[in-house]
């Protein structure tokens, strides 16, 4: 799947615009998703391997596998020609499809028990995909930048301080979001800033939510 996403047209890139667009697609948002996923399954869910694997495979799926077939999909019948959809106007109606079918993940998670973290992670990203798709019709702002932060978010209780060494994974897609020319620096600072409070506080209460069941 990956040998297709680098097939999306790359006309008269410069090397340093290449290397851009390499990166936006190691660190699109559902991979970085599918790896968050895969964390917080070995650490807190509990069950049979067979269960755990279920788990892992509907969260990993829904929260973006399914997304990235459905854009192949629409390059391969010429309904897009990148995978970024880089026309703000034509961004708003993927953006609602995504968030409706990680809503779906979101209550299959519940009926397979998942942990707190796992369905809560599904859950806020259909909150912050709506989010966007409000920001997105007034202004365009970096869903990467957002899809990298809010994950990232989730690992803090797992790892402390340990997650700040993730913070120049960030510094590195801002510069290729920037380079490969498809969003502008306040757009990238925005969506990382959006991701990040927006993500902290849905935690906060997600945890409250915990506390007091």
């Amino acid at each position: 799947m990956l040998g297709k996403f680098t097939d999306f047209e790359m006309p008269d890139l410069t090397q340093r615009e290449k290397v851009a667009r390499y990166i936006s697609i190691f660190l699109v948002p559902p991979a970085v998703t599918a790896i968050t996923f895969t964390v917080l399954v070995l650490a807190y869910q509990h069950g049979s391997i067979f269960h755990k694997f279920l788990v892992w495979l509907i969260a990993v799926a829904f929260s973006g596998g399914i997304q990235i077939s459905y854009v192949l999909y629409l390059y391969q019948h010429g309904k897009v020609r990148d995978y970024d959809v880089p026309q703000r106007e034509n961004r708003t109606p993927h953006y609602l499809i995504s968030a409706g079918i990680s809503l779906l993940g979101f209550f299959l998670l519940l009926y397979l028990e998942a942990s707190l973290y796992i369905w809560g992670l599904m859950l806020i990203q259909v909150v912050n995909t709506l989010v966007i798709a409000g920001i997105n019709s007034k202004w365009k702002i970096s869903a990467h930048m957002m899809g990298l932060c809010a994950p990232v978010v989730l690992l803090v209780p797992l790892f402390g301080e340990w997650t700040l060494l993730l913070i120049p994974i960030a510094f590195i897609l801002g510069w290729a979001r920037i380079t490969a020319k498809v969003h502008t620096l306040m757009q990238v600072v925005a969506g990382g800033l959006t991701g990040f409070l927006l993500t902290t506080l849905e935690l906060y209460l997600l945890l409250e939510f915990a506390v007091a069941a």
